[in-house]
């Protein structure tokens, strides 16, 4: 017995559909859980690894870990871009992954998305210059460019519908608890 499988914009949409029905039908399977493994590596600058996440009812390995560096413009080596354009990067790559599997479900064929994501900050909240200042972004603005085989308005409702559906978005607009804990 032979099985298809369509793949739109990259996307196994028979993959997209069966974890969509998967998961409303055993909610338990839609619990995930990744975890970042992160070490020093000199000054301002350390490493994460991702390499083994939860989800799917049990615990996952990536066939090759994921190693990731950060440091900081102007305390640092040049070991990586900072902290704060990885959450920049995470938004963008987040929804564009939205913009992508809606176009797939939708059988649109995509012919690019990019964007553009800057974010703004004040780093006196940082530097502990003033506590009036906010230690974040006070700021992020996202400018998509999508091309594909639907009407501008149908492309601009996939942008929302990736915005409104992005885990990243809905972490720096909603409040999300977290704890820190030093082992010491």
């Amino acid at each position: 017995m032979t099985t298809t499988t369509t793949v739109r914009n990259g996307v196994p949409t028979d993959k997209l559909f069966g974890a969509i029905n998967k998961t409303g039908e055993q909610p338990d399977l839609a619990q995930f859980r990744f975890t970042a493994r992160n070490q020093w590596v000199e000054g301002t600058a350390s490493r994460s690894t991702m390499a083994d996440w939860y989800g799917l009812g049990a615990d996952q390995q990536y066939p090759t870990p994921y190693e990731a560096t950060a440091d900081h413009p102007t305390l640092g080596h040049g070991h990586g871009p900072s902290p704060q354009e990885f959450v920049l990067h995470a938004l963008a790559a987040c929804v564009t992954g939205g913009i992508v599997t809606g176009a797939a479900a939708r059988k649109i064929e995509l012919e690019s998305v990019e964007s553009v994501v800057e974010g703004d900050i004040d780093v006196r909240g940082v530097l502990g210059v003033s506590d009036e200042v906010r230690k974040g972004f006070s700021a992020i603005r996202c400018r998509f460019t999508v091309k594909g085989d639907a009407p501008a308005e149908t492309l601009e409702a996939l942008v929302e519908a990736g915005k409104r559906y992005s885990a990243v978005y809905d972490m720096l607009t909603a409040t999300t608890p977290v704890e820190v804990e030093a082992d010491v």
